[in-house]
This record gives structure tokens, C-alpha cells and sequence, in this order.
């Protein structure tokens, strides 16, 4: 199933959720409008009622009869310069005039509610059909006064077509102006999805282009947060992905040349003992010494690569590690190398506490010592001593420093003694039946570990290694 693009995760729900805003903001805003329209418009008919009460009252006959034709004049009047109906109901509900029909032919109003309220001394408010009129209305009742005494009731009205006529003009500006957000918000959240998903498919193309190899791709660190710590990151692994690909290609030049050599020479020698030397015995011996001497250096290497290897391919397994005595680990590593050191010349001293315990595994511990304490032979001139230590670090664990007072080392090599096959001193290594991997084996073996290794050395004067255990827990 084909992957939807991230406009259509987001776009749509961003859009409803708009949509959705916009309605019920429209629905409480239209609401609102209508209520205050209806409020202000009532006010509106209370204050014309105020304004012709006194007029009115004055216009009504001594004997409160309802035949009154200034009065029903007036009203007439009075509804032309304001266009509202304006109607004067005496207390017993009779019309007295009205600005639209004659009062004679006109029911009793004591029925109406607004005209209840107004004749018991407040304000009377109603919406309803008008029989008279045939249309809907509103009215507004206030009490009438004549004489210091109640007179009956003035009411002004307004037909509801014109308050729905104004409602829908607020109604269509309000729709209109929530399709013009609608479109603004739509408009806005395409460019912000632009602005967001440009960087995203810069850094697709990118990785594309490092899948497809060209590790000298170098993605642009944009200023959106999330994409440039995505694209800061795709660049370190880019620049990691070199590096390797530089220690792939160094360590094949390096395993090919290493393993071309003691081959050249076997097959070198080989065909000149084919082509006669082994008839004289003294030659084919020492051809045949050779040969051992150049086999015995590939199965070195060949072991060396295999225990690499080994270590490697257990990165994702936790060793077994055990609490063992630091002490024993030295002793039986200086025992492994007491032929060579022997056969040098060169005294090993051994200092570490008896109490002094490790998380480690022994055999691969042990491992990684010899050959520290096989390197500081080979660097080292005849008769002179190497000291293996053990103790506890500051903070918890311990460290294992293998001391010599060879020739040392030039602080531009010391970032490099971890890696396959570099060689400080190729030649004199070679000659010394060093691989090149003594070292990067000592490494590996203190990540597994989950320790490290360290180096101090100063040219002349001889180097320190040493391998930093964590503590246990």
C-alpha cells in the first residue's frame, strides 16, 4: 500500500477543523447578532413609545372615550415621520387610534400581552402575527399617563420582515467574512506546509543520494528545528558513512598487502626450490625455514582477523563476565609471554593488589594484556624492564597500564595505534612478526567490555597503555 503523502495526513483535518471553527464561531456570532438586532430594535420601539407618550396622553378625550379623532389623527401622523405603528389602548383594552387602521374597526387589545404589562405599569414586549396587518410583528407596550392618572397604553410596532431583512445582510457578512478566513487559513496553511515540507524533501533527496552511494552529499541545515536536527543528523551519519567507507577501503589495501607479501615469498621461494635448490640440502633448509617463517606469519594474521572478527560479532551479545582477581588475569599474561621476554632479555615486574577484583571475561582480558606486554617487547632494547600494573580508578573500576621504556611514540601517530594494520614503524614491525592488529584487538576488546584504552608515550622515553575497566553493579 502506497504511503499518503503528509499534505493529505494533515491538510484535510486541518481544513475540517478550520471549517468546524468557523461554523460554530458563525452560528454564535449570527445568534448573537439576531439577539442584540431584536434587543436594539425593541429599545428602539420603547423610546419612540416614550417619546410620543406625552403628546398622546395629552390628545385623549376628559371622558377617556375612545372616539378621539385628533387623537387617531396624531397616530397617522406620527407613523408617517417615524414608520413604525403606533397604537393608544385605554384601560379597558378599546382602541382609542391607530396609525394603520380605523379604531372603531379594531377588537379589544386587553388580551395581548404586551398590552397586559404596559396597563399594569411596566414595559410590555411581544412578537406575533398581526390579524389586523396579515404579517408578523413586534410590539413594544409602555404605560400611558393623562392627569397624573393611568390612561391606558401606547404601543409602537414593526413588522419582523425588516428586522429579518437586516438580519440577513449581518447573516451575509458574516458568512462572508468566515469564507474569506476560511480561504485565508486554507491559503496560509498551504504555505506553511510548503515551508515545513520543503526542507523535509530536500533531506528525502539527500538520503536518497546517500543510498545511492554518494557519501559527499551534505544536506542543508534549515532554521526549522525538527528539520535541522534531522538533517545535522543525516550529515553525521554521512560523515561517519565516510569514514568507514575510507577504513573499509584502507583496511583491504592493508589485509591485501599484508597477506601479498609472506605469499610473494612463499611462492618465490617455493619455485626456486621447484627449479633445483632442493637438491642442495643446506638451501632447501634454509629456503624451507623461510617458508615456515612467512606461513607461521599468515596464520598469525589469519588468527588475529578471526579473533577480530569474533569480538566484533559479539558487540550485540553482552559478554559473560565474571568477578575475578585482577591479579591472576596479569600473572597468567606475563606467563604467556615469559618465552619472548625471556629470549630478549627484558624483565617484567608485575604490581597489583591480591584484593584487587574485575567484572571481566579472563581469557579475552588476558588477551589484551599479552599483547600490550607483546608490543612493549618488540619496542623495547634488550635488558630493559616492563611493568604491569593493576589498580583501582577514582570513581569505581580499575585499569591495567602496561609500562616500557622503549622508543616510544610521535604524538602524531597516537589517534591512529587502534586502527587494523597501522604500523608506527612498519618496517622494524614486520621484522619484529607483528600483524598490525595487536592493538586494535586490545581495543575491541575493552568496548566489549564497555571500557577503553588510553596511551601516553613521549619519543625516547618509552610509552604507557592502558586498558580502563568500568566497575561493576
Amino acid at each position: 500500500m502506497a504511503a499518503r503523502r503528509l499534505l493529505w495526513q494533515i491538510y484535510p483535518a486541518y481544513l475540517l477543523i478550520t471549517a468546524l471553527s468557523l461554523a460554530a464561531v458563525g452560528w454564535y456570532a449570527s445568534r448573537e447578532a439576531r439577539e442584540f438586532y431584536l434587543a436594539q430594535t425593541a429599545a428602539d420601539l420603547e423610546a419612540r413609545a416614550r417619546l410620543v407618550e406625552g403628546r398622546l396622553g395629552a390628545l385623549l378625550p376628559p371622558d377617556g372615550g375612545a372616539d378621539a379623532p385628533a387623537l387617531d389623527a396624531e397616530c397617522k401622523r406620527l407613523d408617517r415621520a417615524a414608520a413604525t405603528r403606533i397604537t393608544v389602548i385605554l384601560p379597558d383594552g378599546r382602541v382609542a387610534g391607530d396609525s394603520e387602521e380605523r379604531p372603531a374597526a379594531m377588537a379589544n387589545h386587553a388580551d395581548r400581552p404586551e398590552v397586559r404589562a404596559a396597563l399594569s405599569g411596566r414595559t410590555g414586549l411581544a412578537t406575533r402575527h398581526s390579524e389586523t396587518l396579515g404579517e408578523d410583528m413586534m410590539y413594544v407596550a409602555v404605560p400611558l399617563e393623562a392627569g397624573g392618572r393611568g390612561a391606558g397604553a401606547v404601543r409602537t410596532a414593526v413588522p419582523l420582515t425588516h428586522i429579518n431583512r437586516a438580519l440577513r445582510v449581518i447573516y451575509l457578512q458574516i458568512g462572508l467574512g468566515g469564507l474569506a478566513v476560511a480561504l485565508l487559513a486554507a491559503g496560509a496553511g498551504l504555505v506553511v506546509y510548503r515551508r515545513m515540507s520543503r526542507p523535509l524533501e530536500e533531506i528525502r533527496l539527500g538520503a536518497e543520494r546517500l543510498a545511492r552511494g554518494d557519501l559527499a552529499t551534505r544536506l542543508t541545515v534549515s532554521d526549522s528545528g525538527e528539520a535541522a536536527r534531522l538533517a545535522e543528523a543525516l550529515n553525521r551519519m554521512a560523515e561517519r558513512l565516510r569514514r568507514l567507507e575510507t577504513v573499509r577501503q584502507e583496511f583491504v589495501a592493508n589485509v591485501s598487502h599484508e597477506l601479498k607479501t609472506p605469499i610473494t615469498s612463499i611462492k618465490g621461494f617455493v619455485e626456486t626450490l621447484l627449479d633445483g635448490a632442493a637438491e642442495n640440502p643446506e638451501d632447501a633448509r634454509k629456503f624451507l625455514e623461510i617458508v615456515a617463517r612467512h606461513a607461521d606469519r599468515l596464520n598469525s594474521i589469519i588468527g588475529d582477523l578471526l579473533l577480530l572478527s569474533r569480538i566484533e560479532e559479539g558487540g550485540d551479545r553482552p559478554l559473560e563476565l565474571g568477578e575475578v582477581p585482577l591479579r591472576d588475569v596479569l600473572r597468567a599474561a606475563v606467563e604467556a609471554c615469559a618465552a619472548k621476554t625471556g629470549a630478549k632479555g627484558v624483565a617484567v615486574y608485575l604490581d597489583c593488589p591480591n584484593e584487587l577484583t574485575v567484572r571481566a571475561s579472563p581469557p579475552l582480558l588476558e588477551q589484551a594484556v599479552v599483547n600490550l606486554i607483546d608490543n612493549a617487547v618488540k619496542y623495547s632494547e634488550p635488558g630493559s624492564p616492563i611493568h604491569v600494573e593493576g589498580c583501582a580508578e577514582v570513581g569505581g573500576g580499575a585499569a591495567v597500564a602496561v609500562r616500557d621504556r622503549g622508543q616510544g611514540i610521535a604524538p602524531e601517530h597516537l589517534p591512529r595505534l587502534g586502527e587494523r594494520f597501522y604500523r608506527v614503524d612498519k618496517a622494524r614491525s614486520r621484522q619484529a612478526g607483528g600483524t598490525g592488529l595487536g592493538l586494535a584487538i586490545v581495543k575491541h576488546i575493552a568496548q566489549a567490555h564497555g571500557g577503553r584504552v588510553s596511551v601516553e608515550s613521549r619519543v625516547g622515553e618509552g610509552s604507557v597503555f592502558r586498558i580502563h575497566l568500568p566497575g561493576g553493579g
